[in-house]
């Protein structure tokens, strides 16, 4: 049973991106969100050789309403960046009950 004006979660999905550089042996890389099948944001992480070990990583910074994004290669520092996001009051994010 759902409560009205009860908040419901929202299924977010992110999609990581490599792309061939134009004219380069490396990839560009990007993460893609979505909410509920809609777009919500897109950011870059930079590039990554072919071959090249690079580690991922996505999360949700609640104190600032954003997603936190980055990339880091063996040995480099982590590339990090960040997705703005306010969900609608209808809407909470799964693990971010008050």
């Amino acid at each position: 049973m759902k409560l009205k004006g009860a908040p419901r979660a929202l299924e977010v999905q992110a999609f990581l991106m490599l792309e061939r550089a134009p004219g380069s042996k490396e990839f560009l890389v990007s993460v893609h969100l979505q909410a509920d099948g809609q777009f919500i944001g897109r950011t870059s992480l930079g590039t990554a050789a072919e071959g090249q070990e690079i580690l991922l990583s996505l999360r949700w910074d609640k104190p600032k309403q954003r997603f936190v994004a980055s990339s880091q290669a063996v040995g480099s520092a982590p590339v990090l960046s960040f997705i703005p996001f306010s969900s609608p009051g209808a809407y909470r994010l799964p693990g971010c009950e008050e």
